[in-house]
């Protein structure tokens, strides 16, 4: 990986995992419970991370809260999780409206998804629709950014960590606590990381969830699809990525998401093999990415170069209530597409020019409910 910049280091970035890192230790804690130096240790995260589940770092608005539960690691005993729920003043208790878990990328933390990636435009989409928002945190992690309080990572490439366990644990808590009536339709959001961390839990337990949307996915070298997804609960599969994204390996859409997302087509039984094409819509190219954008400097970046002025499409698959979807630009940094943005120059030397022409969270939505 490249040096991150000191932007980044006091941060609300949510990079990927482009390899396996600072995994889960062996340690057992002896008759209870770590103190956060040995769960930071265990965690292999570094002891100056600030593991703070407990703490909102986010400005208070009515219906935002945050919430913690224990679960109970393989190696390193009981932990704190964490997660923030974004509740509509208008919904009463016992709500029976769908519920978004979103999940941030590498490094990152539920605010910084709530606030810096997605630019609060799921809390806005909750006010007009009536939905749940849930923002997932991961647990600390080597990849740790200092400064960001509970920066952490998803572990969808290994189980030490039962990080799919984790969002049943959260929907059992927000039904414990009154917040929905239970049987609420369910759908998992994720980028980067977390878009690995969606595909994984709807891939284990595609009866759960009613939609899944991946953005920019990490998912390793050789992910795998389901088997066969025709008579489960699962009938909406979004994926979203760039073929110029700085913040993944190499050609990784070309090389990985794109037989993966076939893999996943052919599981709803929207395969080519079933006779079902893909049928292209052109998105808006509304906004000319990059015009006006950072110095002489900043312009001259190779990433900001290779995302300036993006494009996108819509490749879509039906066939009766199932449908796949993806949205494929051309050009586009590793960051969740939308116009409510405040990227810093040394973010966008990194990791490139958001696109600007779709709002990530209306696209998603739109997409689920069709």
């Amino acid at each position: 990986m490249r040096q991150r910049s000191r932007w980044l280091v006091v941060g609300v970035v949510a990079f990927a995992g482009c390899s396996r890192a600072g995994q889960v230790g062996t340690a057992t804690p002896a008759g209870g419970r770590l103190d956060r130096a040995g769960l930071l240790a265990c965690l292999g995260a570094p002891p100056e991370a600030i593991y703070a589940p407990e703490r909102l770092a986010a400005p208070p608005r009515p219906g935002l809260s945050v919430h913690t539960f224990s679960q109970t690691l393989s190696s390193c005993g009981p932990v704190e999780r964490r997660y923030l729920s974004y509740v509509p003043p208008r919904l009463a208790a016992r709500s029976a409206a769908p519920v978004l878990i979103v999940l941030h990328g590498q490094g990152a933390s539920a605010e910084a998804m709530m606030n810096f990636q997605t630019g609060g435009t799921f809390n806005r989409l909750a006010d007009e629709k009536g939905l749940l928002v849930i923002y997932g945190n991961g647990l600390p992690t080597g990849y740790n950014f200092p400064g960001l309080a509970n920066s952490g990572r998803w572990r969808a490439e290994d189980t030490e960590v039962d990080d799919v366990g984790y969002l049943d644990l959260i929907v059992a808590d927000l039904r414990a606590r009154g917040v929905i009536a239970g049987g609420n339709d369910l759908y998992l959001i994720g980028q980067s990381n977390g878009g690995g961390m969606v595909l994984r839990a709807a891939r284990e337990h595609p009866d759960r969830y009613s939609g899944v949307a991946a953005f920019m996915p990490f998912v390793g070298s050789s992910p795998a699809a389901p088997a066969d997804l025709r008579h489960t609960r699962l009938r909406r599969v979004m994926f979203a990525y760039s073929s110029a994204d700085p913040g993944l390996p190499a050609d990784y859409g070309a090389r990985v998401l794109v037989s993966l997302t076939d893999g996943w087509a052919r599981a709803l039984g929207l395969g080519n093999d079933a006779g079902v094409a893909d049928v292209v819509t052109g998105l808006p190219d509304v906004v000319k990415e990059g015009e006006g954008q950072g110095d002489g400097q900043v312009s001259d970046a190779p990433a900001v170069r290779a995302t300036r002025d993006g494009t996108g499409r819509r490749l879509d698959r039906r066939k009766g209530d199932r449908a796949l979807r993806q949205l494929v630009f051309d050009r586009a940094g590793h960051f969740w597409p939308t116009r409510q943005y405040a990227d810093p120059e040394p973010v966008l030397r990194q990791f490139g020019l958001r696109n600007q022409d779709v709002e990530g969270a209306d696209e998603v939505w739109a997409f689920f409910t069709e």
